[in-house]
């Protein structure tokens, strides 16, 4: 009795798992059709559509709900195309949600798994770019959310292309660094500062990379400038944050 128990379970397992890898070779179309009736503004099935592949991403990587989701899930080497997928997906349902007040929980939380999915990946410029150029054209019913989640990325990065370029991830000079960046986004001007900074120096970096002269005058020239700044004017900047 116990054997015939054992192999119903292993029967439905079996089952089960045919079924998901079926859905999973379906994610990515039913992912298309979702952002075709969204550019169609036909809302609902978009957020069907939407929902139906977080759904089977959650099932996947073995989670709960969609929202319990993490970058952690996923293996960036070989799923970053996926994180980047989602991350959009996770904004169209937070603009989609944004429409109706009463679903303001769950343009937040939609959001917030955006910021997640973006922050201190190497596709975070692009998404930042993205939410900032749909802050100037969109009228969002909640605004200052938007607002708020694209100043987020840039208080979560760890990122700071140049510095950790010259120094590495985790040296002093690039954690001072990273706290003078902190105290600049609490100003506009600095917000913007911060912005361009990381716009720029992030496609300078790619570049360096695979140029023995600019590792070269990052060495001799830009490596000492910023060892100097950590030791003379960022202190100062330090103490007020």
């Amino acid at each position: 009795m116990a054997q015939i128990e054992t192999g119903k379970i292993a029967r439905e397992e079996r089952e089960r798992l045919i079924m998901l890898n079926q859905k999973y070779e379906q994610r990515i179309s039913i992912a298309k059709i979702g952002k075709a009736a969204l550019n169609n503004r036909d809302y609902g099935t978009a957020l069907n559509r939407f929902v139906e592949y977080m759904k089977i991403m959650a099932d996947v990587k073995e989670v709960g709900d969609y929202f319990e989701l993490r970058p952690s899930n996923f293996d960036p080497k070989k799923e970053l195309t996926e994180m980047l997928m989602m991350s959009h997906v996770f904004f169209e349902m937070a603009r989609i949600y944004d429409g109706s007040p009463k679903f303001s929980q769950e343009a937040k939380k939609c959001l917030g798994q955006f910021i997640a999915f973006t922050t201190n990946q190497p596709y975070q410029i692009v998404n930042s770019e993205m939410l900032r150029k749909y802050l100037k054209r969109t009228a969002f019913k909640n605004a200052e959310m938007f607002e708020s989640a694209h100043k987020q990325i840039y208080i979560e990065s760890k990122k700071c292309y140049v510095v950790t370029f010259c120094y590495g991830e985790t040296h002093p000079v690039t954690q001072d660094f990273r706290l003078v960046k902190d105290w600049l986004l609490e100003f506009s001007l600095g917000q913007h500062l911060v912005r361009y900074y990381y716009l720029y120096s992030s496609v300078a970096v790619q570049k360096w990379e695979h140029h023995l002269l600019m590792k070269l005058f990052s060495v001799i020239l830009i490596k000492p400038s910023l060892l100097f700044l950590s030791k003379t004017i960022l202190p100062v900047i330090i103490k007020k944050c």
